[in-house]
């Protein structure tokens, strides 16, 4: 049993860290999360874990569940505003180098919708396939395919009006 869940954890470590990185934007908190992730995935092993098809979607769908959490515990998010925004706007730190296009990504990362910003995180951060994705938040895979290429492109275009100073 325990070889099983260090199997599992040695091989999706580094997507839920990402995913997490990308939500919390420093990576203190998200040292903290993921061990705490991956904790309550230890306890639920035993119960869940064997029966599950997708072992990656379960362990996000605990890290999306402790990252809203956590946000609501933080006392510093106003009542009524997104809290997750907050990490969005140090994405800029998890580029090695300042570049132009890294501020344009921000700041279109923060033009999104929570609901497209989880999407983009879920898909191009975290790695997961549509169908995982849409087990996940109970869409179609269709769906998500054709919004994540409508996010991707509401993206490019303001991108480039942002390189252009056209922000």
């Amino acid at each position: 049993m325990h070889d099983h869940f260090l199997a599992m954890y040695d091989q999706y470590f580094d997507d839920i860290y990402r995913f997490v990185l990308f939500k919390t934007g420093n990576r203190w908190d998200t040292d903290d999360l993921v061990s705490e992730i991956f904790r309550k995935a230890f306890r639920k092993f035993h119960t869940e874990a064997i029966d599950l098809p997708n072992q990656k979607a379960w362990l996000l769908t605990i890290a999306r569940h402790t990252v809203i959490d956590y946000y609501r515990k933080r006392k510093e998010v106003a009542y009524g505003h997104d809290p997750e925004v907050y990490g969005y706007t140090q994405v800029s730190l998890l580029f090695q180098k300042p570049d132009p296009r890294n501020d344009c990504l921000q700041e279109s990362l923060l033009s999104l919708t929570p609901d497209e910003r989880e999407l983009i995180n879920l898909k191009y951060v975290a790695g997961l396939k549509y169908g995982e994705i849409g087990e996940m938040l109970g869409k179609a895979e269709q769906w998500l395919k054709v919004r994540s290429q409508r996010v991707r492109h509401k993206m490019a275009q303001f991108i480039n009006r942002c390189m252009e100073g056209e922000r």
